[in-house]
């Protein structure tokens, strides 16, 4: 069997034993088998420009759960004031049984205030005896009252006005009274 050797003016080089030569016949620098890169490009990682600050979710649900406050707030405050009633006493009454005054009068379940107004002019605030919110047991060894005083009831919410039996006053403030002289 007889050896093929190259020529001369042939490339010295055995086919396939020399790296990087893929094909046979190739002209110029030929590329280089193995790892030479990866087969897929990189891909960089796409920079995300940052939300503004009023995009943000927890900015969003704050503003609108404050939103909905103040509009329940609002809603509140008119329903309030447009259904508001000032307390205001009816129909009182005086009524003495072995020297205890019994005062009954009514009006709605709210607070009430309970004046004794003595004869000479003296107010001796008797709120604490306000019982079940329309009534008031007043024993005679308790010393609050006389022949001469008069009782004046009028809502809570009055408490820091001056006490009168002036008519035009009682009326302004939705009060009224009676006198341990009229008990019947």
């Amino acid at each position: 069997m007889s050896t093929v050797r190259p020529t001369a003016n042939r490339a010295t080089s055995v086919v396939g034993l020399e790296p990087g030569q893929p094909r046979l016949r190739a002209s110029g620098r030929k590329p280089a088998l193995g790892r030479g890169g990866w087969p897929l490009p990189e891909l960089t990682a796409r920079q995300r420009k940052p939300k503004p600050w009023w995009l943000h979710p927890a900015f969003l649900v704050s503003a609108i759960l404050t939103l909905l406050a103040m509009a329940g707030m609002a809603a509140w405050m008119i329903v309030s004031s447009l259904m508001s009633s000032e307390v205001e006493v009816t129909d009182i009454s005086l009524s003495l049984d072995n020297g205890t005054a019994h005062i009954d009068w009514n009006g709605p379940d709210a607070a009430y205030s309970l004046y004794a107004v003595g004869g000479d002019g003296t107010v001796v605030d008797l709120t604490q005896m306000v019982i079940r919110s329309t009534e008031a047991w007043l024993p005679a060894a308790s010393g609050t009252f006389a022949d001469d005083t008069c009782f004046v009831v009028r809502g809570a919410e009055h408490s820091a006005e001056e006490v009168t039996l002036v008519a035009a006053d009682l009326a302004a403030q939705g009060a009224q009274s009676i006198c341990v002289a009229d008990a019947g």
